[in-house]
């Protein structure tokens, strides 16, 4: 017997199950079940301790399956109104058949650059994002993720200023590897990684002025500042709108101070506020852009 045979049979079902136009009561129960297994015993615990898909919904846990428009189902049929969006990822809505036609035709012909002959399509679409970026952003770097943005935002603002330290927002979210935490306003995902390489201060979040004094304090003892990191609308923490007149004062605090202005657009970007983006154009320039669907734009 093959030492993976066991491996190959699990894949093997599990294709099986993937490729079936339904499922019946049977298999949706053993798709539950083993999801709450794997993440239990291969991915992660801590999700199915404290996820409300499993602790609150009875003998089987909340098992998303598929989707159409805003809609999606979990295994056993029963129908959700989604207005989360794959956390911003879904903008055009669950299975949009254009988005799948395309998926399609390009997985048909290649479903990953070489990396060493040129690739016409990651030239086509930072061609695609120089014409909707705002102010004169026209280079694109693409990531695999969003914290990878806010990583790259950090690393470019500590070249071109030669300074190290930032400024946050009490919690505000910009992800969960080690630079990105660095910046992270919340104690929960922080805490147990310090204390990170640089010196890092944090504001309230919508409070103009506090930016400005904790600038004048660094200034006065000799902190230099990189730049200052926020979201245009603080996502996880709650959907927190600022006022109207606070990014237009951040943007003339950032310029007077010399400081980089870095706007997490993760959650915010490509159209998720009604517009297509979240800062208002004629207060971008000079600014640092974390943008959303796994790209930097500098």
């Amino acid at each position: 017997m093959n030492e993976h045979d066991d491996a190959i049979a699990y894949a093997d079902k599990w294709i099986n199950i993937i490729k079936s136009p339904s499922i019946d009561e049977q298999t949706a129960k053993t798709v539950a079940k083993e999801t709450v297994d794997n993440f239990v015993n291969h991915f992660n615990k801590g999700w199915v301790e404290y996820k409300k898909s499993v602790t609150e919904s009875g003998e089987y846990a909340g098992t998303e399956w598929s989707g159409d428009g805003a809609v999606f189902q979990d295994v056993f049929g029963d129908k959700y109104l989604d207005f989360l969006g794959g956390y911003g990822a879904l903008n055009l809505g669950w299975s949009h058949p254009e988005v799948v036609e395309a998926v399609r035709a390009q997985a048909g012909k290649s479903g990953i650059p070489t990396q060493e002959l040129m690739d016409p399509l990651r030239g086509v679409l930072a061609n695609l994002l120089s014409k909707i970026a705002p102010g004169n952003i026209d280079h694109s770097f693409f990531v695999a993720s969003g914290t990878e943005t806010v990583e790259g935002a950090l690393k470019i603002a500590k070249l071109y200023t030669g300074k190290t330290t930032f400024i946050s927002t009490v919690k505000g979210f910009h992800g969960k590897t080690q630079g990105s935490l660095s910046v992270m306003g919340k104690k929960d995902y922080r805490s147990p990684l310090m204390p990170y390489g640089s010196q890092n201060f944090f504001i309230p979040y919508g409070d103009a002025d506090a930016l400005d004094k904790q600038l004048e304090i660094c200034e006065a003892v000799g902190i230099g500042v990189a730049g200052f990191i926020a979201e245009p609308i603080q996502g996880e923490a709650g959907a927190r709108v600022p006022s109207d007149d606070y990014w237009p004062k951040v943007r003339e605090i950032c310029t007077r101070h010399g400081i980089l202005l870095i706007a997490d657009e993760v959650q915010t970007g490509l159209g998720r506020t009604g517009k297509l983006w979240g800062w208002i154009t004629g207060v971008l320039f000079p600014i640092l852009c974390a943008l959303q669907n796994h790209l930097e734009v500098v």
